[in-house]
C-alpha cells in the first residue's frame, strides 16, 4: 500500500512552509521516494534530502541527509551526509503518523545543523571531537576493520597481521591488515595465511592536531601529507626509517577515550609518491574493553590460574564461560582425544575430531581471545596434581572437577581438599 497523493503534498507544504526552496521528489530504488530541497541555515544554503519508504506504515523514521556540498565536518552528520536524528528520538512511535515522523525528522535535522553550525562559527568543536570515533568509521566504511587485540596504547611494540596480496614480484607490495596484535604476545591468531609486519605508533598530543576531513571526502594521500605536516621531527623520523611499506597506527586522543586509524600504503622513494594507499579503522577487541562493554565487575580476587579437569561436554563449556570472564589463564587437563560421538555436546566440531581436547580446545579459546593464556596437559588430573609441589598448588585460584567419573574426583577430594593442599575446589557435571 502506498503513500497517497495528499500526503505526498502534505511533505511538501511542509517544507515550503519552513522557507525550502526548489523542492522536488524523485523515487529511489527498494521503493524509497526522496525529497530535495534547499534550506537557509544559520546564514547559508544547505541542499537537504528526506528519505521515506512508500508505504502506509512505517517501521523506521525517515532518513535526512545533507547533499553533495562544500561543508566542514559537523556535530552529529555523518562524512556522507547522513544526519543522526534517530539518537535523539527512541524506537516509539505511531507508524501510522506519517506527517508527524516526516515533521519530526525535518525539524530535528534542522536543529542539530543549526546547533553544529553555530558551534563550528564559534569556534567550538567539542561535541565532534566526543564523537569523532563514529564519524571517522563514517569516512572509510567502505573498507575493512583492523581487529585490535591488545590495547595499543599499553604497547610499546605492535605488528600487523596481514594477508600478502602482491600478485607479481617488483610490484609495489598490497596487504589485507587483519589483526593488530602486541609484539610480545605468544598468541597470535593464526600462523598461516598472514605475515606480521612492524607498525609504527604516533601518538598525537592533542586531538586539535588531528586533520579532520570535510563532509563529501575522504582519508586520501592529500590528507596524509596534510596531516604530516603536525607530526614532530621525531615523529617524522620514524616513519622514514621504516621498510618502504609502511603500516602506520595514528592514536588520537578524544575527550572520552583514544581513538585509532590504520594507515599503510607503500612509498616509492624514487618519485617520493604513495601506491596502494589505504586508511582503515581500528575495533577494539581486547578483553578489558569488552569486559567493561559487558558491565562486569571482577569475580576473581586475583589473577590466579584456574585450572579445569576433563574437558568434555560439561568442561569445555566451563572453559568457554571462564575464558569470556576476567579469568587470565586457565590450566586445561585431559587425557582423551575428541571423537565424533563427542561432537552434539561438546563446544568443539567435527573439524576437531582425532585431536586431544586439550590442544583443540586452547586453539578454539585463543582464537576468540587471543589474549587469554592458556597452558595444556594431556594426561589426568591425579597424574597432573603429583606432578604438582604444594608452592605450585598455591598458585592456584580453583579446580574444576568436569571429569564424569566420581571415583577420581572423590580421590582429589580426599587428597587435596581435605588435606588443605587446595582451598577451592568446584564439582561440576
Amino acid at each position: 500500500m502506498k503513500i497517497s497523493d495528499g500526503i505526498q503534498q502534505s511533505f511538501k507544504n511542509y517544507i515550503q512552509s519552513l522557507g525550502g526552496k526548489s523542492i522536488e521528489s524523485y523515487d529511489k530504488k527498494g521503493g524509497f521516494i526522496a525529497i530535495g530541497f534547499d534550506l537557509n541555515i544559520h546564514g547559508q544554503t544547505v541542499p537537504l534530502s528526506v528519505k521515506y519508504i512508500d508505504q502506509k506504515r512505517w517501521l523506521s523514521l525517515p532518513t535526512v541527509s545533507v547533499a553533495q556540498c562544500n561543508l566542514p565536518a559537523l556535530d552529529h552528520v555523518g562524512n556522507n551526509g547522513l544526519i543522526c536524528v534517530t539518537d535523539h528520538q527512541g524506537e516509539m512511535f505511531d507508524s501510522a503518523d506519517l506527517f508527524g515522523l516526516f515533521k519530526y525528522a525535518v525539524d530535528t535535522a534542522i536543529s542539530i545543523l543549526t546547533n553544529a553550525l553555530e558551534s563550528y562559527s564559534a569556534g567550538n568543536r567539542k561535541a565532534l571531537y566526543e564523537e569523532i570515533d563514529g564519524y571517522n568509521q563514517t569516512v572509510v566504511s567502505d573498507d575493512p576493520i583492523v581487529i585490535a587485540t591488545h590495547n595499543p596504547n599499553q604497547s610499546d611494540s605492535l605488528y600487523a597481521w596481514c594477508i600478502n596480496l602482491t600478485k607479481q614480484r617488483n610490484t609495489p607490495q598490497c596487504h589485507h591488515i587483519k589483526y593488530l596484535v602486541d609484539g610480545a604476545s605468544q598468541h597470535p591468531p593464526s600462523s598461516n595465511p598472514y605475515t606480521a609486519i612492524k607498525v609504527t605508533k604516533i601518538i598525537l598530543p592533542r586531538i586539535e592536531n588531528f586533520v579532520i576531513p570535510n563532509l563529501f571526502t575522504s582519508f586520501d594521500e592529500h590528507w596524509w601529507e596534510q596531516q604530516t605536516l603536525n607530526f614532530s621531527t621525531q615523529q617524522l623520523d620514524s616513519l622514514n626509517k621504516k621498510s618502504k611499506f609502511k603500516i602506520v597506527l595514528l592514536e588520537i586522543p578524544t575527550p572520552k577515550m583514544r581513538t585509532y586509524l590504520v594507515i599503510s600504503y607503500y612509498q616509492d622513494m624514487a618519485s617520493n609518491k604513495y601506491r596502494n594507499f589505504k586508511i582503515q579503522t581500528l575495533q577494539r577487541g581486547w578483553r578489558e574493553y569488552l569486559l567493561n562493554r559487558t558491565g562486569m565487575e571482577s569475580q576473581f580476587s586475583s589473577k590466579k590460574p584456574v585450572v579445569i579437569a576433563g574437558c568434555g561436554s560439561v568442561g569445555s563449556r566451563v572453559a568457554e564461560i571462564l575464558a569470556e570472564s576476567d579469568v587470565d589463564k586457565l590450566i586445561l587437563v585431559d587425557y582423551d582425544d575428541m571423537k565424533t560421538d563427542n561432537i552434539m555436546r561438546h563446544y568443539l566440531g567435527i573439524q576437531d575430531v582425532n585431536q586431544s581436547k586439550v590442544s583443540a580446545l586452547k586453539n578454539r579459546l585463543q582464537q576468540n581471545i587471543p589474549e587469554l593464556e592458556v597452558v595444556v596437559y594431556k594426561t589426568n588430573i591425579l597424574n597432573w596434581l603429583n606432578s604438582q609441589n604444594d608452592e605450585q598448588l598455591s598458585e592456584m585460584h580453583s579446580i574444576v572437577l568436569a571429569t564424569g567419573h566420581p571415583p577420581t574426583e572423590l580421590e582429589v577430594c580426599r587428597r587435596y581438599i581435605l588435606t588443605r593442599r587446595m582451598s577451592k575446589l568446584y564439582l561440576v557435571g
